[in-house]
């Protein structure tokens, strides 16, 4: 058989004084092409999210407001899109390093593989890591942890990115996603991806 992947992702952050706007989004798709068989969709995926934080005046402390759009075609939660609200620190920032920290709640209205649409409250956990090595070398690490009475959704990142020029650098990321169901029909299961590609920062 024979296999086609796409994975398109990206991270932004516009900061401003006493506020900051993040966005990240990643999309994975997989064809896999049997022999003799049609094409099949294996994975259709996204997730998307908006982070507005507003810190307190001269304060490493900060709230945020931060909507979330999701679909896994093949998961227990087809489709998911949320509003969360919550509190954050924030360690360093002005050196080399920076960590964040972040406790939340929301709230979030879903369709489900069984054809049902819910609505249900979420808890929020974060922690999110970025470290400069040198000019040319930096590490970044995020956990991220939604949950509800229904579903607990993981996802651990590592990353490192090697500049090769001003915009271009090479990046490495191992991804970690794991979907814990209270539905006992439901799938289970984690995946891990490991990933090479270009990286273009402005």
């Amino acid at each position: 058989y024979t296999t086609r992947n796409l994975s398109i992702s990206s991270d932004a952050a516009l900061k401003l004084t006493e506020r900051e706007l993040d966005g990240e989004f990643r999309y994975d798709r997989e064809v896999i092409k049997v022999s003799g068989a049609p094409r099949e969709i294996n994975t259709d995926k996204y997730d998307a999210n908006l982070k507005y934080k507003q810190f307190l005046m001269q304060s490493p402390y900060y709230g945020y407001v931060s909507p979330r759009v999701r679909q896994d075609h093949f998961g227990y939660y087809q489709r998911a899109q949320g509003l969360r609200v919550g509190a954050g620190r924030r360690f360093g920032g002005d050196e080399a390093w920076e960590v964040s920290l972040e406790l939340g709640s929301g709230y979030r209205q879903a369709h489900l593989s069984t054809g049902e649409s819910i609505s249900e409250m979420l808890y929020l956990v974060s922690a999110k890591a970025r470290w400069a090595i040198n000019s040319n070398l930096s590490v970044k690490a995020n956990w991220i942890s939604e949950g509800s009475d229904r579903e607990a959704y993981q996802t651990i990142s590592l990353g490192l990115r090697n500049k090769l020029s001003e915009k271009l650098g090479l990046k490495y990321e191992m991804l970690y996603r794991r979907a814990f169901t209270a539905n006992d029909a439901a799938p289970k299961g984690g995946e891990m991806l490991t990933e090479i590609g270009i990286s273009y920062s402005f």
